[in-house]
């Protein structure tokens, strides 16, 4: 017998398998392995084949949880009979009915919305901000309303989005003339809502608010925040000239997406229409 004639009975340094005589060695093919599950889990977290589409979500209906007090003009859109093919029902709480346990709460949803809008009280406790944060984290989709949840409630320390939900939030609140918050001081305007990106699909087929100029213009609060995401729509005063943001959009690493409206969303049916075909 040859030296080598048992080569295939010689110990090895990585365990081979044999297909069709061909010799795979494990320790090299595991890496590629993972690597492929890895980008396969990404894929699915972030529906990146699904935009515009909604391959894998389909026709999907949602669950949303609505924290605050919206404008009854944005109630009457989430309650649109027209819009139950995109919501399979809706919740509505307040901040201090989440406090126990709050992950578990609000995990679940599909859609948190966070608007305060006719609350003089605009805190969400830090428990609750990290909750939000961590479902926005794993790939949640959060909408901010105003300066909804800009406070913690007993604390005069914090004021703004930074110290409850980290960065997560595309708006920022800084000192403005007369050291004003930006976040706190609010303007009631007469508005007209542009689109910035025409290309986004929350803009589609809508470049401007009301259509027509001849249908006059919107009464909404807004409020002068710096964008720290990508603005989607701006808003413009009627009467001042100034121009405010309107969308603002920021996405986390595992799909996560906020959304900031900065004025009251119940004037766009078509638009918000549009938002929830985007998240979903």
């Amino acid at each position: 017998m040859g030296e080598f004639d048992d080569l295939d009975d010689m110990p090895s340094k990585g365990k081979r398998t044999s297909f069709g005589g061909s010799k795979i060695k494990w320790e090299t093919v595991l890496p590629i392995v993972v690597v492929i599950v890895v980008v396969l889990l990404i894929v699915f977290q972030t529906n990146i084949f699904a935009t515009g589409l909604g391959l894998f979500t389909g026709s999907k209906s949602m669950t949303l949880l609505v924290i605050g007090s919206p404008t009854q003009e944005f109630r009457s859109v989430l309650g649109d009979a027209e819009n139950r093919d995109l919501i399979q029902h809706i919740r509505f709480s307040d901040a201090q009915t989440l406090e126990h346990n709050p992950y578990e709460r609000i995990k679940d949803f599909d859609i948190i919305i966070l608007d305060q809008s006719l609350q003089t009280d605009k805190s969400i406790s830090r428990s609750l901000g990290e909750a939000i944060t961590r479902y926005v984290r794993n790939g949640g989709k959060l909408i901010v309303v105003g300066n909804s949840g800009i406070e913690r409630p007993g604390d005069i320390s914090v004021l703004g989005w930074k110290a409850t939900f980290g960065d997560i939030v595309p708006v920022g609140c800084e000192p403005i003339q007369r050291g004003i918050p930006s976040c706190q001081r609010g303007f009631q305007i007469q508005a007209t809502i542009h689109a910035a990106r025409e290309d986004h699909p929350i803009m589609y087929g809508i470049l401007r608010v009301p259509a027509l100029e001849s249908a006059g213009y919107l009464y909404t609060e807004t409020f002068n925040v710096p964008i720290y995401g990508t603005e989607i729509a701006y808003v413009k005063d009627e009467v001042t000239g100034n121009v405010y943001t309107g969308i603002v959009e920021k996405q986390t690493m595992f799909g996560g997406k906020v959304l900031y409206f900065n004025y009251n969303p119940g004037l766009s049916n078509a638009i918000f229409v549009n938002t929830l075909q985007y998240l979903r």
